[in-house]
Parts: structure tokens; sequence; C-alpha cells
């Protein structure tokens, strides 16, 4: 099949969505389909398919002009700067979306409240008053009525029903359930890791905590809970950056342990997978409900447990007491207890770590493009599945 994606860059940087869709079009093409990229940003390129650069705000004729040159059978978008665009290809050719989070019906994207407590109103007027009762959104009325209007924008997605939706996570579908999308235009698509990892010696007490560094990712909890480990030996490596860094950086000190803890900042994913391989586990301490959480498939990849608050896409990827252990009460002293049961416990962790590995095969590449191209398929197609609701729990793993 020749797939036309669309994406923000052309390299792996600067979030997971940008790995998605470099990895998806080097792993179409290893596996015999005809793979092309579009994208916005940037000038480096680390897909070896055709590309076009289409700059943000370009018109539409340009973006005809590519699919005039390329003929896709079908195109799947993963990055929309404006409706009109997704309408313009929808009206051409079979399209679909990959939802990569929840900005699509949630106007401060995280759907949850200053303490990150879950939200589960639909997107709506009365999202500008609850945005400024709940503290979700920013601290200017003036800014949240310009999100607002952008998120409105976005939910016009909802009444393309020839656009067919992929997401990550059964959790992602309930979202669009929660704000009247018809789910039988909607696939769940679970993300993958490369399962090529490179070689290295495990660490004992060798923490890796992989993440964007701002507050709703929950890595100052992450350094509390480790700093209540000091009679156990351990050094935490966070590998990324944000702007939240220079507060992490002030955390440690003031608490003792910043002898103990590496900030690494933005690496690329070569030099990622070699701190996967070097550490004994692997946290994520998401406070918000996560659209699905890369890191953990990676974790389960390289054969390392992770310690993980639970919620969101985290419950479909992570098999509490096997492959890793996930901690409900978001509080530090929770985290820092389970971190604590695989440091004391080597055998324990290395079981774990064995059986994530053996789980890894739901997540592997291979995989993942075999349920796209179901969902593309479908996509060129036009066939609508009866999909059930899923709005009970999730399905036992």
């Amino acid at each position: 099949m020749r797939v036309l994606l669309l994406g923000e860059t052309a390299r792996c940087h600067n979030g997971g969505a940008n790995r998605v869709v470099v990895e998806s079009c080097n792993w179409l093409q290893r596996l015999g389909h005809e793979p092309a990229l579009v994208y916005e940003y940037g000038d480096q390129v680390e897909v070896s398919c055709p590309v076009f650069p289409l700059r943000v705000g370009a018109p539409a004729d340009q973006l005809g002009s590519i699919l005039e040159s390329f003929r896709p059978d079908v195109v799947q978008v993963h990055h929309v700067t404006d409706l009109d665009r997704l309408e313009f290809l929808s009206q051409r050719i079979p399209t679909s979306v990959f939802l990569h989070d929840q900005s699509w019906f949630c106007l401060c994207g995280d759907r949850v409240d200053r303490n990150f407590t879950a939200c589960h109103r639909p997107h709506g007027l009365a999202c500008l008053y609850w945005n400024y009762a709940q503290g979700c959104g920013a601290k200017r009325p003036s800014n949240n009525l310009i999100r607002w209007q952008r998120t409105n924008q976005l939910m016009r997605l909802r009444g393309l029903g020839t656009v067919r939706i992929q997401v990550a996570s059964r959790f992602m579908s309930r979202g669009l359930r929660e704000n009247g999308y018809d789910l039988n235009r909607v696939d769940v698509v679970p993300l993958f890791a490369d399962p090529e990892v490179p070689a290295g010696v495990m660490e004992p007490g060798l923490i890796l905590l992989p993440s964007r560094l701002v507050p709703a990712k929950g890595v100052q909890v992450a350094i509390e809970a480790v700093a209540r480990l000091a009679d156990l030996p351990w050094r935490l490596v966070i590998a990324g950056d944000g702007w939240h860094r220079p507060a992490l950086e002030r955390l440690a000190k003031r608490l003792g342990i910043s002898e103990r803890v590496e900030f690494l900042g933005e690496v690329t994913p070569a030099h990622l997978g070699q701190w996967y391989q070097r550490a004994q586990m692997v946290l994520f301490p998401v406070l918000r409900e996560e659209p699905f959480g890369l890191v953990g498939v990676e974790a389960l990849a390289h054969g390392r447990p992770i310690v993980a608050f639970g919620g969101g896409g985290v419950e479909e990827w992570l098999w509490n007491g096997e492959t890793g252990l996930q901690v409900d009460e978001k509080t530090a002293t929770a985290f820092g207890n389970a971190i604590r049961e695989l440091l004391t416990d080597p055998s324990r962790s290395a079981a774990m770590g064995a059986a994530a590995a053996v789980r890894a095969a739901k997540f592997h590449p291979a995989a993942y493009i075999g349920r796209l191209m179901e969902s593309l398929e479908r996509t060129r197609s036009g066939t609508v599945i009866t999909t059930a609701s899923p709005s009970g729990p999730p399905a036992a793993h």
C-alpha cells in the first residue's frame, strides 16, 4: 500500500509522536509498503522514504501537488495545524488521523484539574468556567479563550465522518466517546518500541527516568521518592529536557541528593537505548492520565521492570506484579516504597525484567504495522465496524 504520512518533522526529536511517525515510515518500508512523509518543520531528515517539506500555512494547492506527485492509496495525518487541511485531504483521498493526545477535545490538553484529578466533562462552553474554577488552564482568561477556540476548531473532526481515527489506547477512545464521537470510525492501535536493543550490562541500583520536564510528568515526585531511600545504593538518571528542569535541579540540591541525580538533557533514541540497557529499572511517575506512555513499551522492549503511577493508558501496557509495579496512590511515599521493593529484591527485579521482554511481543513494530494496515484498509474501503463501548473496565491482560 502507498501511504502518505503527515508529521511535524522528519526526525526523531521533541516527543514520542515524532518518533512514531519517523519509525512508522521506516518499518512500513521494511515490511514491503511504500510510505512517504510530508513534514512542516526543520531540515534534518531521518527517513529513507520520499519526503515532501510543506511549510506551515502553505496553500492547499501545494498539498494537492504532493498528492498528484506521490499518488498515495491512503493518507495518515499525525500533525494538524488547522482542520481545513484535513478537510481538503478527505475530499480527495481516503484519510485517517492519529490522535496522540487529548488536546483534540480538551482546551488544557490533559483533562485534569490543578491537583491532577481526572476530568470527564465533554468539551463545551462550560469548560471556560471550569477552566478557571479547576485551575486547569492558563492564568489569563484571554489565553484560555484562545485555547478554547482552537479546541473548538479541532472538534470539527467529529463531523468529518469520512475521516477514520486512530488512537493508541482504549483510554483515548473513551475520551472520544465522552465527547460524542462515533466509535465505529475509531481504531485502537497501540504504539510500539523497536526491539533492536544495544549491547549493555545492567548496573544494580541505576534508575532511569525518561521524560519531558514539566510538572504533569511527575519528575519532582520521583526525586522526592528516591530522596527517601538514602539508606540504599541507587543513582537516578533523568533523560529529557523542559522548562521545569531548573526547579528540579534545585529540588535535588535541597534534598541533599544532587550528587546521585544526573540530568542528561534531550538524548537521541540510540543513546537512550544504551541507558535502558544499563538501568535496573525504569520510572514513569506521570501525574496526569497519560494517553499511552511510550516509555512503558520501551522498557518492555529492553527487558526492564517499570514503576509507574496508574491511570490512563498505563494499565494497557503494565502487568502489575509481573512486569513492574503500578502505584495507585500518587505520592512520593508510595512511589518510593515501590522503588524500594525492587532495589532490595534484585531477583524479583530481574524476574520482572524477563517477563517484560516476553510481553514486549505485543508491542513489536511488526505487530503495530499489522494493526495499522488493518485500520488503513478500512480507511481506504470506507468500511465501518461495530465497536464495543470502552466505558467498562479494560480487558484482562
